[in-house]
């Protein structure tokens, strides 16, 4: 199908961003030009508050109009790759956000350099919308290196990227899966359906076929991700922090203890219900011990159930309910507004999200299907679009742009409200397990798995801060230890689990992983309060989404009502975890 076999309304409309190549222009040659006159302020920026304030008027006013361009131009793209015009645009913009960086790079040098004189501009009432940026720059003082070093770490940076662009440019190719004689392609989205297979042989196949590649490569793989750990402890010890974990975490201003609380909540303290889990899929197997293979197949039957557009907003609107009329009223803008990109076609981007900036609407690309999962998706992407709407209508630009390690707090806890409205609808019994199935499988990806990746994280980053060496037998040999005991004795290891660690693009990304848990508790339990009349928990969510970046990640949180360093939150989310498998094995 093409882009222009689907009807306008199932299209988003980026005419409400520019409704011309004029209007587009226009703001590009401000941009452009006020960006040259960001050298006549080097000097001079922080001689008194005005010269300040009117240094950061003019930051403002690029940095918005940068922005808006950008989502102009990359949403254009997304949908249509071969508009020569547009990708000409969007390189045109790319090189101004290069030129601003440029020209700007001077600022928050300056700004460390002179913190004693900005503190005292921060007492002015005037400057009160400034105050979390300009203090989370002066934060960094003391994990700054002297200017020669870090000038020489900007130039150096290329290289120490160059182990996670060689990771992100290898393709493996595998042996196609053979069904019936027919050979199917395999790659790792096919892959996850072929393991879904009643076929045991098909899914052992697929699983041998997909991890021995990795283990052909993994001197490779091994050299790209140790190269990839030794970049990040490097980054920690020249910027004087402790460990590489604390240098992760410095941007949320997170405690290291949050990091260890998550691993311990999953593979400790509650892990014997993950162990649980693993029985009740022996018994719906009727096997005696688990092979690795055996863990993605499905226990329950997927409905055939299939949903117009209307019949998903019908059910969107009323998970989301608790909301009160002004969250229905956005909602309604987003569907009738287009700020949607509904259904697939040659060429479109693949997958999911929702993006938009200060001055333009929240917009999703999607490709709905008309399936369960199709509705899940839209539920979760208007949660993101909700919560940037309302900062931006509520916060001003410098409070607005909430952390990575808030976002998915909103969508998780519309998907949550989602599932618990259909569980309360639903009367059939087979939809009722396949409900909970899904529930049970979310959860264990969110609140199992990523612990553990991050502790195989942490222990090989310990390693390298530690001195110790590591080599694709240390890698691999720790990835099966740990696997072992993640799942415990009734699931067979393969002796390729070991390489599947190398197919984890989560482990170039620097403790990030662990947010997932912490996203998915304090969502449920927010889901839940709400779904059972916490009128007082409603309010406080609320509140959270209109909260910007006004305050740290964790600082929202305990706002809204949940305290990730708490362990009641922990405590809440398992619970209700263990529920659902009891509700499970009873069903089945």
């Amino acid at each position: 199908m093409n882009r222009n076999d689907i009807e306008e309304k199932y299209q988003w409309d980026l005419s409400l961003i520019y409704n011309s190549e004029e209007a587009f222009y226009k703001d590009y040659t401000l941009a452009k030009d006020n960006i040259s006159k960001f050298e006549n302020y080097k000097d001079t920026f922080l001689n008194s508050i005005d010269n300040f304030k009117e240094f950061m008027t003019l930051f403002e006013n690029v940095a918005r109009k940068l922005d808006k361009l950008y989502q102009y131009t990359h949403l254009s793209v997304d949908v249509e790759p071969e508009n020569d015009n547009m990708q000409n645009k969007n390189a045109e913009v790319m090189a101004l956000f290069n030129e601003f960086n440029q020209n700007t790079v001077f600022m928050d040098l300056k700004i460390r350099k002179n913190e004693n004189k900005v503190k005292e501009f921060l007492k002015d009432e005037s400057l009160k919308e400034y105050h979390k940026y300009i203090n989370d720059i002066l934060r960094a003082i003391p994990h700054l290196a002297s200017d020669e070093v870090e000038n020489v770490i900007a130039i150096a940076e290329p290289a120490l990227e160059a182990s996670y662009e060689t990771y992100s440019v290898l393709r493996p190719e595998f042996e196609p899966v053979i069904i019936d004689g027919k050979e199917h392609f395999l790659n790792e989205e096919t892959a996850s359906e072929f393991l879904k297979n009643p076929n045991e042989e098909i899914r052992k196949q697929t699983y041998e076929k997909l991890y021995k590649e990795y283990k052909k490569f993994s001197n490779i793989y091994a050299s790209t991700l140790a190269g990839n750990i030794k970049k990040d402890v490097f980054y920690s010890k020249v910027h004087n922090f402790e460990t590489p974990l604390e240098a992760a975490q410095f941007g949320d201003n997170a405690p290291k203890e949050l990091f260890y609380k998550v691993i311990d909540m999953a593979l400790n303290k509650y892990h014997n219900y993950l162990l649980d889990y693993v029985e009740i899929r022996k018994k719906c197997l009727n096997k005696n011990k688990l092979e690795i293979y055996d863990m993605n197949i499905p226990l329950a039957s997927i409905p055939n159930t299939k949903y117009s557009l209307d019949d998903a907003f019908d059910l969107i609107f009323e998970a989301t309910k608790y909301f009160g009329e002004d969250y229905k009223n956005i909602l309604e803008k987003a569907k009738n507004e287009r700020w949607i990109d509904y259904y697939t076609h040659s060429g479109k981007r693949h997958g999911a999200y929702s993006s938009g900036c200060y001055d333009s609407n929240p917009y999703i690309l999607m490709s709905f299907l008309g399936e369960l999962e199709s509705v899940f998706t839209l539920i979760h992407e208007l949660g993101h679009s909700v919560h940037s709407y309302y900062s931006q209508n509520n916060q001003p630009y410098f409070l607005h742009d909430y952390k990575i390690f808030v976002a998915e707090v909103a969508s998780t806890v519309n998907e949550n409200l989602l599932m618990l409205t259909l569980m309360q609808k639903s009367s059939n019994k087979e939809e009722k397990a396949y409900l909970l199935y899904k529930q049970i499988y979310d959860y264990i990806a969110l609140i199992y798995r990523q612990p553990f990746f991050a502790n195989y994280e942490d222990i090989l980053h310990n390693k390298v801060a530690n001195n110790e060496s590591i080599s694709n037998q240390t890698m691999t040999d720790l990835y099966e230890k740990l696997t072992k005991e993640y799942w415990g004795e009734n699931v067979n290891i393969h002796e390729y689990t070991k390489y599947s660690c190398y197919a984890v693009p989560h482990f170039y990304y620097n403790y990030y992983v662990y947010k997932y848990t912490i996203g998915q508790c304090v969502s449920s339990v927010i889901a839940n309060r709400i779904f059972n009349g916490d009128k007082e928990q409603t309010d406080k969510y609320l509140n959270f989404l209109k909260s910007g970046c006004t305050k740290d990640p964790i600082e929202l949180l305990k706002d809204a009502g949940v305290d990730p360093l708490d362990d009641k939150i922990y405590d809440e989310a398992f619970s209700y975890f263990k529920k659902l498998l009891d509700e499970f094995k009873e069903i089945i």
